[in-house]
């Protein structure tokens, strides 16, 4: 079993991913941490670890998330991937028994529940709206919608963050057969690197297990570089539309367009809150006149939205001032 965790400017968080791992006492565990070219001292960090021979320390330049994921899985040993961010880490006592499930299941991939934690407190979050704990190639494409839309079975929504690489027990005999590119993660690729690859694992597995435990704390900051406002989003999100809609082409799943429409929608969202008080009708205009963003206005399905995302949808629709009305409102209502 091998770990793999990334980590950039990471050497305040990396020793309690480590030792999550380690103090797991899983046998035939190894952790492989990718340093990232940052400018802190992850090797100080983990100087405690130094003698442990389950650790291995690996660098590279500053190349990001992706490949550093990738480097990893490269040097990593073991019959089975799991990935963590330096900035999380593995429940206390959780590893043994979801290893065991992903070998006995003989799954391909094994999700599981998870901790969502901001600052002390944490919220137990289902991966899964199901009581199955193996899925089959019928399953693929409501895993697929959940991965990208966040709608799973009974046309449920669900906030699991499927999409995310951690949480999740890889085979790594699945990944070598059916991938047979070097890169798992696509590394030009900054936003949506992980839902761009696990569409493809849940469109290619053949068994698919569900661990209902949470055995992975996932941290939520504000600092994180997922809430700061960034002014290159909108090229992110038309770059990850693009990937997608290119893997969908190739693999002859167009029954998920309207999910990717349906993504492109939120992160068009997102891109709004990202502006803060600074949003004005100018620069909501700006972003719907990207071509992914006006198509996927044009093409979303107000069926495949809640109540309250359909409102949204329809105050896009009608355009920049009621969008920037709108997102102001929201925003006054969420600071109460």
């Amino acid at each position: 079993m091998s770990v793999v965790i990334p980590a950039f400017q990471s050497a305040h968080v990396i020793l309690d991913a480590v030792t999550s791992v380690l103090d797991q006492a899983v046998a035939g565990v190894e952790v492989v941490v990718i340093d990232d070219g940052g400018a802190d001292d992850i090797v100080g960090a983990l100087a405690s670890l130094a003698s442990d021979e389950r650790l291995r320390l690996i660098h590279q330049d500053r190349a990001g998330v992706s490949v550093a994921r990738n480097l990893g899985v490269r040097e990593s040993r073991g019959a089975f991937l799991m990935f963590v961010d330096a900035d999380d880490r593995l429940t206390p006592g959780s590893l043994g028994g979801f290893l065991e499930f992903a070998i006995e299941s003989r799954s391909d991939v094994v999700i599981s529940d998870f901790f969502l934690t901001r600052g002390a407190e944490g919220e137990l979050v289902k991966a899964v709206n199901s009581d199955l704990t193996s899925f089959n190639t019928s399953d693929r494409a409501v895993l697929q919608w959940l991965t990208l839309a966040r709608v799973g079975f009974q046309n449920k929504p669900n906030v699991g963050l499927l999409g995310a690489p951690w949480s999740k027990i890889y085979s790594r005999t699945f990944l070598e057969e059916r991938f047979s590119r070097e890169n798992l993660f696509l590394p030009g690729l900054t936003r949506g690197q992980d839902v761009l690859f696990n569409t493809e694992v849940f469109g290619e597995a053949s068994r698919i297990g569900y661990w209902p435990f949470a055995t992975y704390s996932y941290s939520v900051s504000s600092d994180s570089s997922s809430h700061r406002p960034a002014h290159d989003f909108a090229d992110k999100i038309a770059l990850l539309e693009a990937s997608l809609l290119q893997l969908i082409s190739s693999k002859g799943w167009g029954h998920l367009r309207p999910a990717v429409a349906k993504m492109v929608v939120t992160l068009f969202e997102e891109s709004l809150l990202r502006i803060g008080s600074g949003l004005s009708p100018a620069k909501v205009r700006d972003l719907r006149s990207r071509p992914p963003v006006r198509a996927a206005l044009k093409s979303a399905r107000l069926r495949d939205f809640s109540l309250a995302g359909r409102v949204k949808l329809v105050a896009f629709r009608v355009g920049p001032r009621c969008t920037a009305l709108l997102m102001r409102a929201l925003r006054r209502i969420s600071r109460r």
